[in-house]
């Protein structure tokens, strides 16, 4: 198997808590204090313990989509369906979305062996 096809492959799940906005726009809650149980402890006694990261309408389908059962291959699909030529060329936005996604620590990728 081939490095592209081992990410294609690949299923990201969600690390981190979210909620979904009142425009059904994804709510990333990042906490501010990290995300062990002293940062969670020391998080409590702050006003409001999470970072909000808002994502566009093309961000928050990806992150719905990474439950860690669907592959990235199937994300790009589907989202290419969804929203047509407005997400051309989804498969290099699925891409880069997810790397930086994995690089922020918002998201981890599941790689069959």
């Amino acid at each position: 198997m081939t490095e592209a096809e081992r990410f294609w492959s690949a299923r990201p799940y969600r690390r981190l808590g979210w909620r979904e906005g009142s425009d059904g726009r994804v709510v990333v809650l990042r906490p501010r204090l990290g995300e062990g149980r002293l940062g969670h402890w020391f998080g409590g006694l702050l006003r409001d313990p999470y970072y909000r990261i808002r994502l566009d309408e093309f961000g928050t389908f990806v992150w719905k989509a990474c439950d860690g059962e669907t592959s990235l291959e199937v994300i790009a699909q589907r989202m290419q369906q969804h929203f047509g030529r407005d997400v051309e060329p989804a498969d290099e936005r699925v891409g880069q979305f997810v790397q930086t996604m994995v690089s922020s620590r918002l998201i981890t990728v599941c790689r069959d062996s």
